[in-house]
């Protein structure tokens, strides 16, 4: 028998693209660069220089490389032992009295890599309009951050040709938690980490050079990190309980998402993290949005 036409086709009601993340909010941020002070041995406060605050980058300026040496992490950034602070600017373009200091590499990404950051506080003088070149004090505090630092000049080389996409990324994270804050309100960021099982966004910056997606830093690393010993290879025997009690936290990120109308589509190891006994679902850079009906 002949068959003139595939019966399984949807015909009336095909497929359609997935409904896109409503934008993203960032604020506006300045790259300071942390100075070297010789005799300077307060670990707990940086300084920088009012004159770098002069010079507010434009997203304008940014140009395309085709250049695919250029794109390399390595070569792009030459200030992996350098501490700098992205500091919030106003509308102005002022900076504001909250900063992140970033520090070591964490990891590498395709569009860029993460720090360990700590969050600093701009120290008050009575000197408020201090002449440029003077130094200004950071004080240092204990509250750890993740800083995904993510190259525009990379993001538009790369362009189509990645699956995943790191502005849609900062969008379904803040998607994720809108949702999240509608049917949970008057938690704060930790808490509302530890009750959705999903990596919230702290702050999205934005300098016109680099996008920053902040984020609350993990004190138990990768899940695939905590599972298989990097230095022999060897994977760690775990207990049918806490085994269990593992599913069931990721389970309950990927309801937190279905509940928002999103789906992963890049559940692993490495883009499961740890923070206090709980496993938390992260990189959302394949996410999507999909309708349904309660």
């Amino acid at each position: 028998m002949q068959f003139d036409h595939n019966t399984d086709y949807p015909t009336s009601n095909e497929g359609h693209q997935p409904i896109d993340f409503t934008d993203y909010t960032a604020t506006r941020a300045k790259r300071l660069t942390v100075l070297d002070l010789e005799g300077a041995t307060d670990e707990n406060v940086v300084y920088t220089r009012t004159g770098d605050d002069d010079d507010v980058s434009d997203e304008s300026d940014m140009t395309d490389s085709d250049d695919d040496e250029s794109m390399d992490v390595d070569s792009e950034y030459g200030d992996d032992e350098q501490k700098v602070i992205v500091v919030k600017l106003d509308d102005e373009g002022n900076s504001q009295n909250v900063g992140y200091l970033l520090k070591r590499v964490l990891k590498t990404a395709i569009y860029g890599r993460v720090r360990y950051a700590l969050v600093v506080r701009k120290r008050q003088t009575e000197n408020a309009a201090a002449p440029a070149g003077a130094l200004v004090a950071w004080d240092v505090t204990g509250e750890r951050c993740a800083v995904k630092e993510m190259s525009w000049t990379k993001i538009h080389h790369l362009g189509n040709r990645c699956e995943e996409d790191p502005v849609k990324e900062v969008k379904a994270m803040q998607f994720i938690q809108r949702h999240y804050q509608q049917t949970n309100p008057n938690r704060t960021i930790g808490e509302a980490m530890i009750g959705s099982k999903v990596m919230p966004s702290r702050d999205i910056l934005d300098d016109g050079d680099y996008l920053y997606s902040v984020m609350p830093f993990c004190d138990g690393g990768e899940f695939f990190d905590y599972l298989f010993n990097e230095d022999d290879g060897n994977a760690m025997i775990i207990g049918e309980n806490e085994a269990r009690r593992y599913f069931l936290q990721i389970l309950e990120g990927i309801e937190t998402m279905q509940n928002a109308g999103v789906t992963h589509r890049d559940m692993s190891l490495e883009n499961l993290m740890i923070h206090d006994h709980n496993c938390l679902v992260i990189d959302m850079g394949m996410a999507l949005r999909i309708p349904y009906e309660n």
